[in-house]
């Protein structure tokens, strides 16, 4: 029974085109701009090879009787040359982190050196923001970078996006993949769901799963899953039902299985008005189907006022 009733609706299709009605990820967009506007903290930043740095030290008198000021870029191999010390290692150091790396070197000649480190440029490096953004594709950066704004810098969520991302990097021979919940990042702000990027770093937004509503309503079709949605939620997106002719007490969720058949779920609207039974959340790719009432039919039918072979009111 549940396969052929899965079978029967007629889909409309969810495509490029089809509006976010309720403007869920214009708001979403709005709130991790706020967020990456927020997240400004330079000393997370880490050094990396092609970084020009500029390195005070107050305990070294240059001809003028100033403090010396050397001017190095960080080589391929992620070291510089200061004087007294010669190579030193910089990259992956942040600039506090290069600062007490090297004082600790100067101690061998200065007692308590003083100095200080200052990322003078940038280098500069690509990272990938795919799937369903506005401007997907690869993102030359300079500096330190976060997640959301790179969601930024691609023209932020389309209208079709999901709401999880695919945070995809490289270290070593290993690939390490993360889901980041950007709802739950806009509600609750946590900076560590908003990771800063490094070279070669893939930022992969899916599209957002869809859930159908079929039968007696006002606008059936396909509609993207872009929060949590209970039943009646759902019902209430499709339009709402055609009071006159759906049979609310029949009403059918049809869920897939891990077999790939679908388990037919009753659905007491009516319990789940008075508050009697649960309003439970609808999974990507769940079918709701609002049967019709064949009294009301046939009634209306009688006067003319359902077009044949459709079933539905013009």
């Amino acid at each position: 029974m549940a396969s052929s009733c899965a079978r029967s609706p007629r889909y409309k299709a969810y495509g490029p085109d089809t509006p976010d009605e309720h403007g869920y990820n214009e708001q979403l967009n709005e709130k991790l701009a706020v967020i990456a506007a927020q997240d400004d903290d330079d000393t997370e930043y880490r050094i990396g090879s092609e970084d020009l740095l500029e390195i005070t030290l107050f305990d070294i008198e240059d001809r003028d009787g100033e403090p010396r000021v050397v001017t190095t870029r960080v080589s391929n191999t992620g070291f510089v040359t200061l004087p007294l010390v010669g190579k030193v290692t910089a990259e992956g150091f942040t600039p506090l982190q290069f600062e007490e790396h090297i004082r600790a070197k100067y101690t061998r000649f200065i007692r308590e050196p003083q100095l200080s480190v200052f990322v003078q440029e940038y280098r500069s490096y690509e990272i990938s923001v795919i799937g369903y953004v506005e401007n997907p594709g690869v993102l030359h950066l300079q500096g330190r970078r976060t997640l959301l704004e790179a969601l930024a810098l691609a023209g932020g969520l389309n209208n079709e996006a999901g709401r999880t991302v695919r945070f995809r990097r490289e270290v070593g021979d290993t690939v390490i993949t993360d889901f980041i919940d950007l709802t739950k990042l806009a509600q609750e702000g946590d900076v560590r769901l908003n990771p800063v990027l490094l070279p070669n770093d893939v930022v992969h937004v899916p599209r957002a799963g869809v859930f159908y509503v079929e039968g007696l309503v006002n606008n059936a079709g396909a509609f993207p899953l872009l929060q949590d949605t209970t039943v009646t939620q759902a019902i209430a997106t499709a339009g709402g039902p055609d009071v006159e002719l759906a049979r609310m007490g029949g009403t059918t969720l049809f869920r897939k299985r891990k077999d790939g058949e679908r388990e037919a779920i009753p659905v007491d609207i009516a319990a789940i008005r008075k508050g009697t039974s649960d309003d439970f959340l609808v999974l990507e790719d769940d079918v709701i189907v609002v049967p019709l009432s064949h009294p009301k039919y046939w009634f209306d039918r009688a006067l003319g006022l359902v077009r044949l072979g459709i079933g539905l009111r013009p």
